[in-house]
């Protein structure tokens, strides 16, 4: 089977978003032949077996601009060439934005998006006759089908969308033999590399640098919990990704200004393959967004035995995870540092929680079982395509 892939337009310094990555992955082991469509100023390394292109510069300032029908044949003429040559089954987006328009227009089908979250959710809480909302509806109804990682993420598509989206449920799978508990020495390593004591408890917040995770309430609910929870815990902040509403400096100045900078470590961005190792260092993995899709944080974290701490979203109701998960009460600074507190107190059963969790997620998420999943949608999708056009 021939698959255009189209990469999500962002990443770091460049380079393919690990999402992406991790979905070109899935594709391999589904043995598809993959075009890989990457956006006008990516830098990708070169992907063994891969036909890797670049995305014609979008000229988004064009959109509100044109009609419709003058639109549809500039994205005919700049598209058409590009799928006519790649000769694909069908075109996969990942992250819902006017793309799947241009591909759509340009007579691209069957036509698959991949919505991550803040494609859908961020719109969702728009006004309905804005702009952006109305594309993103208009997107969605161009779909042969819409892949989310949460039941949640179908129903907000429903609703941008103005009618039922064709929508399957599919997290991003992760490698479980990569991701797995064993890695004493990794953990040494980490806590003797940010000085921390080998009995010491360690909650990591492992999502990336945005106001959208709310590391700063993270760290608020950290310096929340009793004086004597805080002595024997630290907490690790990542700050990879964008900074968008947040910066790295002033939640350091919070830190400072909370006096518990002593007890938090900061961890940029680091190859793939040497998170499992991130992960086991920590003992709790905190997780606060206000709003958000089904992490993959929480597959990776329950495939290393690492108890998962959070507060209590819809779209993680999904995937059978309910029960691997320990939920603050409230969704508050105060309640979850409570539960911070009463999880230092709590290490043992949690971690035998986490370790059923790591069943779960082996079963059922493995990229394997999730490539020979996505095979089947693609199946699926390409058997109703050919029913359709007879």
């Amino acid at each position: 089977m021939k698959v255009i892939l189209f990469a999500a337009p962002f990443g770091q310094g460049g380079q393919m978003h690990i999402h992406c990555r991790r979905y070109l992955r899935l594709l391999q082991l589904a043995g598809c032949e993959v075009t890989l469509i990457e956006h006008a100023g990516a830098q990708s390394q070169p992907v063994p077996g891969v036909d890797q292109r670049k995305y014609p510069r979008r000229m988004r300032r064009l959109d509100g601009l044109l009609t419709t029908r003058a639109l549809s044949f500039l994205h005919k003429r700049r598209l058409k060439p590009l799928l006519v040559s790649a000769n694909a089954d069908l075109c996969h987006v990942q992250w819902l934005d006017e793309r799947v328009l241009d591909v759509s227009l340009a007579g691209g089908r069957p036509l698959i998006a991949t919505a991550w979250g803040s494609d859908l959710n961020v719109p969702a809480q728009a006004a309905p006759n804005d702009r952006t909302r109305q594309r993103i509806g208009a997107a969605l109804r161009a779909l042969d089908l819409l892949i989310v990682d949460a039941d949640d993420s179908a129903t907000t598509a429903n609703l941008l969308a103005g009618t039922r989206v064709p929508a399957a449920t599919l997290p991003i799978g992760i490698d479980t033999k990569l991701f797995h508990p064993d890695f004493a020495k990794e953990r040494a390593e980490w806590r003797q590399r940010w000085q921390i004591e080998p009995d010491a408890l360690v909650f990591l917040s492992a999502r990336q640098l945005g106001a959208v995770y709310r590391p700063g309430e993270i760290i608020a609910a950290f310096a929340g919990m009793p004086s004597a929870a805080r002595e024997r815990a630290y907490l690790i902040m990542r700050t990879f990704g964008h900074s968008v509403g947040t910066s790295l400096a002033s939640l350091q100045q919070q830190t400072e200004a909370l006096g518990i900078a002593s007890r938090v470590r900061w961890v940029g961005s680091m190859p793939y393959e040497q998170q499992p190792g991130l992960f086991v260092a920590a003992d709790f993995t905190v997780n606060f967004p206000h709003m958000d899709a089904f992490p993959v944080t929480f597959l990776e974290s329950l495939a290393c035995g690492v108890p998962v701490l959070t507060n209590r979203l819809k779209a993680y109701e999904s995937n059978g995870a309910l029960p691997y998960l320990m939920f603050a009460s409230e969704d508050s600074i105060s309640s979850l540092s409570a539960t911070m507190a009463a999880a230092l107190d709590n290490v043992e059963a949690l971690r035998t929680q986490a370790a059923k969790g790591r069943e779960h997620v082996v079963q059922n998420f493995d990229e394997r079982v999730s490539a020979a999943r996505l095979k089947e949608i693609y199946d699926e999708v390409l058997l109703r395509h050919s029913a359709g056009n007879r």
